[in-house]
């Protein structure tokens, strides 16, 4: 499972534009995955979430100390092609106003 995971994120971390080391992710049930994108929303980081019972979010992170705040799910598959992640990446950052979203 883990060198499964692993390349799936290699593959989704690529389409998104960020390296592997972007990404953390683990094994135990249920396996989960954590990408970091390289810009912002409303001020904050954004990242790209995955677990295996819900599939793909995007949150944003908030002050140190607490949870990270899901801004959009992805619907349908558990594990969509990696091009259908990229695509739900980018119209959520087209869909945000310039002054919402920055490069990090």
């Amino acid at each position: 499972m883990i060198d499964d995971l692993r390349d799936y994120l290699a593959a989704v971390s690529a389409q998104v534009g960020v390296g592997l080391e972007s990404c953390c992710w683990g094994s135990e049930a249920p396996a989960w995955a954590y990408v970091a994108l390289d810009w912002r929303l409303s001020g904050r980081d954004v990242a790209l979430l995955w677990d295996a019972g819900s599939g793909w979010s995007i949150a944003t992170e908030p002050d140190m100390g607490r949870d990270l705040d899901v801004v959009a799910r992805l619907d349908g598959e558990v594990s969509p092609p990696p091009a259908a992640v990229a695509d739900f990446v980018a119209a959520l950052r087209s869909d945000a106003s310039p002054e919402a979203t920055t490069a990090a």
